[in-house]
């Protein structure tokens, strides 16, 4: 059930170094995954009449290029599975030539937008979809909390950041990720591989921190991330893996 799509990189989309900016990448991810889904049982319009969403729960993210503004590439995504509570689907771009620039697993629940509590999947749901059911689950690496984050910046979620499942959007997650690092760093580096798990939805009008660690090794570059409450519950854990320009 592969579903691709053309799309042709936006200045808007990119950042001064002419990379697709991380947020743009996933709101492209959920863009060619809902339009898979448009007019089916599985599409936003559809859940939110039954007063659900998809939430997603966890990336794992593999960078060969970014891509460039006015490059034309192919945004691909193909749900391979689900079980009780847990959906996958994978997404690939690739440039005119058919190389693979990105790569993506992700892992996905059924949300009731009321309780705001995950619902167990919808197996009839799935059928008509043509997602199958699997008896192994993709295995996705283990994020860890750092014991300490040297940097912690504070934000407030605004009304503008809010998705149709009401609460922070996952794209903005990274623009919190981002802030928190040196623009020179910035400049001279570029993203390889993004790790990410939300535990906690992050609600209108509530002010976490962005706290971030940056290891710089012989072998590689990783900052660590966390979004946490003022309570120092975490919201979010991230890892990011770096190379030099």
């Amino acid at each position: 059930m592969k579903y691709s799509e053309q799309h042709q990189v936006n200045f808007y989309e990119c950042d001064e170094n002419q990379h697709l900016k991380i947020p743009a990448m996933i709101d492209l991810m959920m863009s060619v995954s809902e339009h898979q889904l448009d007019n089916g049982a599985g599409s936003t319009e559809e859940l939110n009449k039954r007063g659900l969403g998809w939430v997603v729960t966890q990336y794992h993210i593999d960078i060969k290029r970014w891509p460039k503004p006015n490059e034309n590439i192919t945004l691909s995504t193909d749900p391979v599975g689900y079980n009780r509570f847990l959906e996958y689907r994978d997404y690939s771009f690739s440039d005119q030539e058919g190389n693979e620039l990105i790569t993506a697993q992700s892992e996905w629940v059924l949300f009731d937008l009321a309780k705001r509590k995950l619902v167990s999947t919808d197996k009839e749901m799935m059928a008509k979809i043509g997602v199958p059911l699997l008896k192994k689950l993709p295995r996705f690496p283990r994020i860890r909390l750092q014991e300490d984050y040297p940097i912690k910046r504070q934000y407030r979620v605004r009304y503008d950041d809010l998705d149709t499942n009401h609460h922070l959007t996952n794209g903005h997650y990274f623009n919190w990720f981002i802030d928190t690092l040196d623009r020179d760093f910035l400049k001279n580096h570029v993203v390889s591989a993004i790790d990410i798990k939300f535990n906690l939805e992050v609600r209108y009008g509530q002010k976490p921190f962005a706290c971030v660690k940056l290891v710089e090794t012989d072998d590689e570059i990783k900052s660590y991330h966390t979004i946490a409450d003022e309570d120092k519950k975490d919201k979010a854990v991230c890892e990011l893996t770096w190379r030099k320009l």
